[in-house]
């Protein structure tokens, strides 16, 4: 299935002396085959640190799946055919920007899930509008919940690094919330008035009702079990600071009825934990006052306990479609912790309110796509020399006790010339993994001998280029005998670029000879031209800001450029970059300028499946277009085809081929929208924050935006049912 018309690349034919756009389309349907199954999701871009909720994204009436993701703030939906899931991310665009943690809960009983996710300081929450189909959110206020605490209202406190619960503790109608306050490791209850107040559920008035509720203490550090019949220091609300010695620093909590009991027990996971603490409640005095009476720290100790490498996070949610809330856990953060196999499921043999979770696996969703473990590096290159492009897949790394494992993964393309597919052939190719070099390694391919046989380099975090000699002599196969060497430039020094280094060779000089261009963790791109022969390699470092290349963010060092350099048809070179934001940059004016600085082309922002974007460029499917495969920070990969288009910067985030282009943008007062679209057509310009700028009928062409401050806006299009958007800036 043919998913997302994203953007076009501006091209200049040097014979036809016009501009000539083309662009990129996600593609879904490029079969993968892994030990003779074909994966269900290879190009949904892979998980780490995933939290996740139900909702209807497509008013079908059926729950599907929305999922944030830690790593780069992603979010990601999957609908849900009754069956199985599938990757839509058409939806995607229709939240708003989130942090740190996102919980979907219907707070005004309009059944609709609301947002809740961390805003600075505690929590923000965004009202779901969606309407004749349409899905859509709107922030309420401007600021954060608050509640009645100590004598005076002020923000709900709740840590960027916690997941708090938000459920009914007290079984009244109305959304509570149970959360570690600033002084630390006592759980506060944090009572919602709406309904006592006579708003129904339809409010969010809180005050802090119990400031240690279930009478335990998170002890934290290096123990994983709880304080029971903590005294809590005092009979009133307010924390007796001498008690406080032991500081929160991070908790997960899930609050749900173990027993039947009708009263919350709960769930917790910690930052120092790899575990879960399972905590049973009394049944006196429903969630007010009561007790945590016993703890199961390996939880569920009566199937497979929980078992992360650090600070899991649970989620309650039917993900089988049985009616009845399985258990997921994902870590709640995305460094130093399991990345590939980081989504546990155990399903609910009981019911709702007595549960029996018993384990199905530790890779749900995971097991049906590419996932990498941390940012996932695809290289295509013909290994065979049929003609077709084969897909080798490197990474940061899978966290395996401790530390981060590099390989290399070897796909071939069985397919055609119009249409590859690929198939796992080699898990680890050329057994790189025990060669200690380490995390973060990045192949590339190339004849720097010429011996009639394609050579292999990888990068890796240390900054070095390993050179793999092959001695096959053939250019169907690979042998690689002679093991590996740190190249050294024509001064005979290891070439060392500091951090990440990320090796292409290409023929930048047009004499025959292939030069070297390394990317790094700064961002810039060092060229290294090969001064030497085509049998007697020779690598001088010219400059380590080739063509002003400079792809981190201002606010950062960190840029991560990943170069991809390629001839168009027209025979001109152009470079691809990816980077740590996400997006990738496109550059030409590159021919007989080795010295000056590149065109920067349309920086590619409509593409971004998140942190470390790195891109493959090739011709696929034997078009005159480029076609793309970019891997991200979370191990995935995403697949795109190329296709011609008639204008810059088109997004189209739905499965239909409708066009639209605004133009200027970016725009001072006014901009135009030409579309095709039949029918009623309605725009909304919304911040980034998702909070509604400007709404109506788009009955003319044009749209005022005086009243607009200079910045970045959405502008979407609301079309038969269907919502298209994509970016805009006011100089």
């Amino acid at each position: 299935m043919y998913k997302t018309l994203l953007f076009f690349l501006l091209s200049f034919s040097t014979s036809l002396m016009h501009a000539q756009y083309y662009g990129f389309e996600r593609v879904d349907t490029i079969v993968v085959s892994v030990n003779s199954s074909n994966l269900e999701l290879p190009w949904a871009g892979g998980l780490n640190a995933a939290q996740f909720s139900t909702l209807d994204l497509n008013n079908d009436g059926i729950e599907d799946l929305f999922v944030f993701d830690r790593t780069g703030n992603k979010v990601l939906t999957f609908t849900n055919n009754g069956s199985s899931y599938e990757y839509s991310p058409e939806f995607e665009s229709s939240f708003p920007t989130l942090q740190a943690w996102a919980i979907l809960r219907d707070y005004n009983c309009d059944g609709k899930k609301d947002i809740f996710s961390y805003v600075s300081g505690g929590i923000g929450v965004w009202k779901n509008t969606s309407s004749g189909g349409v899905l859509s959110f709107e922030r309420v206020g401007d600021s954060y919940i608050e509640s009645y605490q100590y004598n005076f209202t002020t923000n709900l406190f709740v840590s960027r690094v916690d997941i708090p619960d938000i459920n009914d503790i007290d079984g009244d109608g109305d959304l509570d919330v149970l959360t570690f306050g600033v002084l630390g490791s006592r759980l506060e209850y944090h009572k919602n008035l709406s309904i006592e107040q006579g708003f129904g559920c339809d409010s969010l008035v809180f005050e802090l009702s119990n400031s240690c509720w279930g009478h335990f203490l998170e002890t934290g550090g290096n123990t994983n079990v709880c304080l029971l019949k903590d005294t809590c220091s005092s009979t009133s609300n307010v924390p007796n600071p001498q008690k406080e010695a032991l500081k929160h620093t991070g908790s997960t909590i899930l609050s749900l009825d173990f027993n039947n009991d009708n009263v919350k027990d709960i769930l917790l996971g910690d930052v120092s934990f790899n575990n879960i603490i399972g905590l049973t409640n009394d049944n006196t005095g429903v969630n007010m006052n009561t007790s945590m009476m016993s703890q199961d720290p390996s939880f569920p100790s009566y199937d497979t306990p929980i078992d992360l490498e650090l600070f899991p996070s649970m989620y309650f949610e039917d993900v089988d479609n049985d009616n009845v809330k399985d258990l997921i856990v994902s870590p709640n953060t995305p460094d130093y912790t399991e990345n590939k196999k980081s989504v546990w499921f155990y399903k609910n043999n009981g019911t709702n309110t007595l549960p029996v979770f018993n384990f199905v696996e530790e890779d749900f969703l995971q097991n049906k796509m590419l996932d990498y473990g941390e940012s996932a590096y695809p290289v295509l290159f013909d290994y065979n020399n049929d003609g077709l492009l084969d897909l080798f897949v490197s990474s940061f790394g899978v966290f395996d006790a401790g530390t981060y494992k590099s390989k290399i993964d070897f796909y071939l393309n069985t397919g055609s010339v119009t249409e590859p597919i690929f198939e796992l052939q080699t898990v680890d190719f050329a057994s790189i993994s025990t060669l200690g070099l380490g995390k973060d390694i990045y192949p590339c391919f190339g004849d720097i001998d010429d011996d009639n046989d394609i050579d292999m380099l990888i990068g890796n975090y240390d900054g070095n280029v390993y050179l793999f000699e092959n001695t096959s002599n053939s250019l169907t196969s690979m042998s690689f005998t002679n093991g590996h060497v740190i190249i050294n430039d024509d001064s005979g020094n290891p070439i060392d670029i500091g951090s990440g280094a990320k090796p292409t060779l290409f023929d930048l000089t047009k004499n025959g000879i292939l030069d070297l261009v390394v990317g790094e963790e700064r961002g810039n791109l060092n060229y290294f031209e090969n001064v030497g022969t085509a049998t007697n390699h020779s690598f001088r470092l010219q400059t380590e800001t080739f063509g002003n290349v400079e792809v981190s963010e201002w606010w950062t060092t960190i840029g991560n450029s990943i170069p991809t350099f390629i001839t168009n048809s027209t025979n001109e070179t152009i470079l691809f970059v990816g980077a740590e934001e996400g997006v990738m940059y496109h550059y030409n004016n590159i021919d007989n300028n080795l010295s000056g600085v590149f065109t920067g082309m349309d920086t590619i922002k409509t593409i971004n499946k998140g942190p470390n974007g790195a891109p493959a460029i090739g011709n696929l499917n034997n078009d005159t277009y480029l076609d793309l495969i970019i891997g991200n920070e979370r191990g995935g990969l995403t697949f795109y085809y190329g296709k011609e288009g008639t204008a810059p910067d088109f997004i189209n985030e739905n499965n239909d081929h409708n066009t639209w282009i605004v133009y200027p943008n970016p725009f001072k007062n006014n901009f135009t929208v030409k579309h095709s679209f039949l029918g009623k057509t309605q725009y909304l310009i919304t911040d980034i924050t998702g909070k509604t700028i400007l709404k109506g009928e788009l009955t003319e062409n044009e749209i005022s935006t005086a009243n607009l401050s200079q910045g970045i806006y959405l502008l979407s299009l609301i079309n038969d049912a269907k919502r298209y958007t994509q970016k805009v800036i006011k100089e």
